[in-house]
């Protein structure tokens, strides 16, 4: 289990929405905030995209709320650079642009030195060649990182990516669909 190890870099994490969907929806957010040493940043366009709590019956405004006051995630509105830039990204072709969440976040993180926490393959391959300074980091990574970080064992972390899966959709990127795999693996040899 060589992969079961902290794989987050050390520079401020900026959140793309369905990350922080995945957070939401993962059961244990706060712990996972909690392990991550300080605050997420988040573009107020992310927020914006996040239009209901992936859990039935929990509310987006008041779990997200909380997370800021907890001092977990930390709202950000892009400076004019930045802007301008996030700008270009939204006004690509259509079919190798960006959405509006992942280009504010990208716009940020490349700015202000973040790395970025981010699923969708596009936008993934989109930062690796157009901005290889900038880190990507998965939901998965993520989850495995916080995991290690709180000192918890196999089955807290399949619990909440079971949970983040379901309640959340959270997609594998496909880069890291071995590492996924090898989770599911160890999850039957702990059975």
């Amino acid at each position: 289990m060589n992969w079961f190890r902290d794989h987050l870099p050390r520079d401020q994490l900026a959140l793309d929405a369905s990350v922080l969907i995945n957070l939401l929806g993962c059961g244990v957010a706060n712990d996972v905030f909690g392990s991550l040493g300080g605050p997420c940043m988040v573009e107020e366009k992310v927020l914006g995209e996040i239009s209901r709590h992936p859990v039935v019956g929990l509310c987006h405004v008041e779990a997200l709320r909380s997370l800021k006051a907890m001092g977990f995630i930390e709202q950000t509105r892009m400076d004019a650079d930045e802007y301008t830039h996030f700008l270009t990204l939204i006004q690509t072709p259509l079919g190798k642009r960006l959405d509006a969440g992942e280009s504010a976040t990208f716009a940020v993180a490349r700015s202000r030195q973040f790395a970025m926490v981010i699923d969708e393959n596009k936008a993934r391959k989109y930062v690796a060649c157009h901005a290889p300074q900038v880190k990507i980091v998965s939901s998965l990574k993520l989850f495995i990182s916080a995991t290690v970080r709180l000192g918890r064992d196999i089955s807290f972390l399949q619990t909440t990516l079971n949970a983040a899966r379901h309640h959340a959709r959270m997609a594998i990127p496909r880069d890291e669909e071995s590492l996924f795999a090898d989770v599911i693996a160890a999850r039957c040899v702990a059975d």
